[in-house]
């Protein structure tokens, strides 16, 4: 009887144990410009002199953010940074092309939404991008990436 007891309460506990496992931890950096992983059709691609979006409104409150980018985006000849919100010093940005090489740009200027100050960035030449890095002071304001697509 106290065998069965034993066995029983091993049982529970095994049972117990294997159900409390932790939650998978959810991401809490950039996501990539193409949320669901999957190979955009060329078709798909913005054309030569199209905006598009890189990242959304990012707040200034971290210092450098990393912005996943992905090849599939399509190749980029420049890039502009814009307040969202506030104003945003940004210090440098560093660009991670897709064939290994970088580019680091200091930038050393405020970014302000009233005002509509901007910087851009020029790529000196047509590439993929993997990631890109935003080096900003820490402030409260938030700024959004944009990218001029190329052919």
């Amino acid at each position: 009887m106290k065998t069965s007891a034993l066995f029983a309460l091993i049982l529970v506990g095994a049972a117990a144990t294997a159900a409390a496992q932790p939650a998978p931890a959810e991401p809490s950096g950039r996501v990539s410009y193409t949320d669901n992983h999957a190979a955009t059709p060329h078709a798909d691609l913005p054309k030569a002199g199209d905006e598009i979006e890189l990242a959304s409104a990012t707040p200034a409150t971290h210092g450098t953010e990393f912005v996943v980018i992905g090849k599939e985006t399509g190749a980029f000849s420049k890039l502009r940074l814009a307040a969202a919100s506030g104003r945003v010093i940004v210090r440098k940005v560093r660009v991670f092309f897709d064939d290994g090489t970088s580019q680091t740009v200091q930038v050393d200027t405020i970014l302000d939404a009233q005002r509509g100050r901007e910087a851009t960035i020029d790529l000196k030449g047509v590439k993929a991008i993997d990631h890109v890095t935003v080096s900003t002071e820490p402030g409260h304001g938030s700024y959004v990436l944009y990218g001029t697509a190329a052919r």
